[in-house]
């Protein structure tokens, strides 16, 4: 709830707009320069709103915008291009942070029923953010290398434009900027206070409404997309049912000759298994129905549950048809990317994500002691 405040913030007082505007303008004028300030933008974006769909509406429309402005055609490599960028933006980087997606403190909080040990916001991080940072620049290099635009992008004089056109800063944006400062360090620092990150969204957005804030009022609490709460609710409970009724441990005796092995193995099959169950189900479905039999087989093969699940996750992190996930259905449904142009970048995306599970993940998760 408190996410969803801070999204709404961010999107109203206009600083959503101004962030990602300041990054691509930082990158250069060059067609490259815009992508990699799309994926930056997102990045800095990704750890304050919890919502996929929030963070799309934020950065979607920017995107078009840009398509529009520098007169890439729907459907060419250029607006395929942009429009993957800004997809990849919200959806790569978001699994390192404990923030970054409704359902990951959902399936957190699933594994931590089992093993009754909870890893923190900064935890999680230190886990998941330096591969989820290597495997965004490595998402949007291959949209660079696979989706060249028909004719190069000599200036940036249009995207100058529009950031000028927003003006200097507001008050209410400089009153989120101080905000979000207070949120990422509260976030960074929960092993010392042992505030719980859900508790820290929920203070700071409190405080949008006290007098001499004002960020927020009860006519803009009547604006917030109440529905993602029940949606996330009834997910979590499917997770936790399970677990209360036994299901859990069922499910994973069925798994277990399948998935459990080495460290190794296993984290690779169950990064497998992520891909091949997101045809049939959406991720978060998914990660409510077998967080806990993954965890299970984990605890029964005598292997650390988290990278296993960390790696889970990454697997239902990759698609290759728009239905598979809500995010990248919403960015393909505005007509300007090509089944073509989507398959090139994210079939070897997909290739390349199972390959750096079992190269750089597991290495480096064997270097932190997960295994």
């Amino acid at each position: 709830f408190g996410g969803i405040i801070i999204a709404h913030i961010l999107m109203t007082s206009g600083l959503a707009r101004r962030i990602a505007y300041f990054t691509i303008l930082k990158t250069g004028g060059s067609f490259k320069g815009v992508l990699i300030g799309i994926m930056l933008a997102g990045i800095i974006i990704n750890p304050f709103v919890p919502s996929v769909m929030g963070k799309m509406a934020i950065i979607v429309p920017i995107a078009i915008g840009i398509c529009e402005a520098l007169d890439l055609k729907a459907k060419s490599r250029g607006a395929s291009a942009v429009m993957l960028a800004a997809f990849l933006s919200i959806a790569t980087p978001r699994l390192g942070f404990l923030t970054g997606d409704g359902g990951i403190p959902m399936l957190m909080g699933i594994v931590t029923n089992i093993t009754q040990a909870p890893v923190s916001w900064s935890q999680y991080a230190v886990h998941n953010l330096p591969f989820s940072l290597l495997f965004s620049a490595v998402s949007i290099a291959i949209v660079i290398i696979a989706l060249k635009p028909e004719k190069e992008l000599e200036n940036k004089e249009v995207i100058v434009k529009k950031y000028n056109e927003l003006g200097i800063m507001t008050s209410n944006e400089k009153k989120v900027v101080v905000l979000l400062i207070l949120t990422i360090i509260a976030l960074i620092t929960d092993s010392i206070h042992q505030i719980d990150a859900a508790w820290i969204f929920m203070i700071i957005g409190a405080v949008c409404f006290l007098p001499g804030i004002e960020l927020m009022d009860d006519q803009q609490l009547g604006k917030l997309n109440y529905k993602i709460l029940l949606f996330v609710a009834g997910c979590m409970s499917i997770g936790t049912v399970a677990t209360a009724c036994g299901a859990g441990r069922w499910i994973a005796d069925i798994l277990f000759p399948y998935l459990a092995g080495s460290p190794l193995y296993t984290t690779v099959a169950t990064w497998f298994f992520g891909v091949a169950i997101n045809f049939v189900l959406t991720p978060m479905a998914a990660l409510a129905s077998f967080t806990a039999p993954i965890t299970e087989v984990c605890i029964q093969a005598g292997i650390n549950p988290l990278p296993v699940i960390y790696a889970f996750l990454q697997g239902l992190d990759q698609y290759l048809l728009p239905y598979e996930f809500a995010g990248l259905l919403f960015v393909y449904s505005y007509g300007y990317i090509s089944m073509k142009n989507m398959l090139k970048v994210i079939g070897p995306r997909l290739i390349l994500s199972g390959i750096m599970i079992a190269l750089v993940a597991y290495p480096y998760w064997k270097l932190i002691g997960l295994f």
